[in-house]
Formats: structure tokens, sequence, C-alpha cells
């Protein structure tokens, strides 16, 4: 995979997730190891996740991390904490607002499990 396939894939993956419910703005930089090497953002902002090949400077959070792990998060194959403790990726900055954003698109905040509960 090229870095510009992975930015797109990333693209796609991240329009199909809601993120209606995350109101304020948080920026991760996203630094890609081995294939399709590169740094990239996502950036979440009024309910509204972008994702651009470019740093970004005024950042809350840096992940170092390979093109996998990336995908997979990007999926919600992974939640953040796991893939830290098992060392897929590593942080600088503010990871507990990272799992609780991720959470929330994600549907694994303890809220939303007791939500679909009582759905199903």
């Amino acid at each position: 995979m090229t870095y510009q396939e992975l930015v797109e894939e990333l693209r796609k993956l991240y329009e199909e997730v809601d993120a209606s419910a995350i109101e304020e703005h948080f920026a991760i930089q996203i630094n890609i190891v081995g294939e399709a090497e590169g740094a990239l953002y996502v950036e979440f902002a009024d309910g509204q996740i972008e994702v651009q090949p470019f740093e970004y400077y005024d950042r809350d959070l840096i992940i170092n991390t390979d093109f996998e792990t990336a995908i997979d998060l990007a999926n919600g194959d992974i939640e953040i904490s796991d893939a830290y403790a098992e060392e897929k990726l590593s942080v600088w900055g503010d990871l507990d607002k990272a799992i609780e954003i991720y959470s929330i698109i994600f549907g694994k905040s303890e809220k939303r499990k007791k939500i679909s509960k009582k759905d199903n």
C-alpha cells in the first residue's frame, strides 16, 4: 500500500463513521512508519471527521503506528487503549481524550453499551 492509497482508504473509512456526537475539536496527527510511511491527520470538529495528508501542528495527540493499525482504528476493529497496551502504537499528547472520542464514535462507551443492550 502506498501513502496516498492509505490516506484515501482512511478518508473512506472515516466518512462512514457517525461523529455527530462529537461537538468539540480534537486533532490527531498519525505518523505512519514502515509501509505507506508519512504523516497525516484526523480532525474531529462539529460532528465531522476530516482526514488530510499533512502534519497538524496544533494537534492534541500524535500517534506513531503502522498502516494496518491505523486502518484498524478507523474501522473500529481495535480500541486505542488496546493498541497502546499491545504496543501497536506509541503516543504523545492527550490519549485519554482520544480514547473517549473513539469510544463515542464506535459505540464502545458504557452509556452506548447500556442503550444497545436495552434495544436488543
